[in-house]
């Protein structure tokens, strides 16, 4: 069997109304159920004053490496602490549902009476979702995020598409309106909580993405992976309680998407998309090269 009819297989559609929404978080080997080495990545948006990323990159002595294509340094930070993750070519297009500005903050955790958005409990992220998108009752419960207006909608759509620029390195994807259909989520917040429920403004934090993933080779022998939605949170309001304006939500959903493709650390160069300050708010030729140099790579991980 080629490789393409074994993944073919692998990523079929499940049955009921979503598509691409597993339950569980195992692989499964020789007629047993046994747990795959499972890498939950997590990646915030913190444009607090911090000290000049670039110069701590320089003074590490580290050396950029140079990405085709337009020039640019590809920014080792791309890489998990579990090697590279990103999308194959059988997974796509990658399918991404943008909520017409739903929060799922109104789901508590009856254990912490905090929501199960809280930013410490993010590994649970994807399993709240696909919960919430597989109970059509939960999904169409869910209230619209306080500060959301309906230009934030149009700026993650704006932000996210300018990665369709990368078509031609082998990154496909649509959005799509049915989210059981979805591979990626995108949500919203008015602001991020900890687990104790408490709101955190000081800093200004604009997003979250949280993701999990399996190793590439161990799919690619055979083993089948349940997998879970990457999900990203953006939030609706400054620090200071204001609307977003439009093009800081494009810039954090482009940021986002960047992390939901593959590129998990930030880039130490300021000036960059990918950098905790968010850069020019536009992809730069250093983020240019880096997704390149990603989408050329054999992953170690798959989402």
């Amino acid at each position: 069997m080629s490789k393409s009819s074994l993944l073919k297989g692998i990523f079929s559609r499940l049955s009921m109304r979503s598509a691409r929404i597993w339950s569980a978080t195992s692989v499964k080997m020789e007629g047993a159920i046994a747990p795959l080495m499972l890498a939950l990545l997590v990646s915030s948006e913190i444009s607090a004053l911090l000290p000049n990323p670039a110069s701590a990159y320089r003074a590490q002595g580290r050396t950029a490496a140079r990405g085709g294509g337009g020039g640019g340094a590809v920014y080792p930070e791309f890489r998990s602490n579990y090697g590279t993750i990103r999308w194959i070519s059988d997974q796509m297009p990658i399918k991404v549902y943008i909520a017409p500005g739903l929060t799922l903050d109104s789901i508590i955790d009856p254990s912490l009476g905090a929501p199960f958005t809280n930013v410490d409990g993010r590994d649970r992220w994807p399993d709240l979702v696909a919960d919430v998108i597989s109970n059509p009752q939960t999904f169409q419960s869910l209230q619209v995020a306080q500060g959301y207006v309906p230009e934030h909608f149009q700026a993650a759509v704006q932000g996210i598409n300018s990665w369709k620029a990368f078509e031609r390195d082998g990154i496909r994807f649509q959005i799509v309106e049915d989210p059981g259909d979805a591979d990626i989520h995108v949500f919203w917040t008015n602001h991020f909580v900890n687990k104790l429920g408490l709101g955190l403004f000081q800093n200004d934090i604009r997003g979250y993405t949280a993701k999990r993933s399996f190793p590439y080779k161990a799919i690619m022998s055979g083993k089948q992976a349940q997998f879970k939605p990457v999900v990203t949170l953006l939030r609706t309001t400054e620090s200071n309680g204001v609307t977003m304006p439009f093009m800081k939500m494009k810039a954090s959903a482009a940021h986002e998407f960047g992390h939901a493709l593959g590129i998990e650390g930030h880039s130490p160069y300021p000036s960059d998309l990918m950098s905790v300050y968010y850069g020019r708010g536009a992809i730069s030729t250093n983020d240019a090269a880096t997704i390149r140099y990603l989408y050329r790579m054999t992953p170690d991980l798959i989402p």
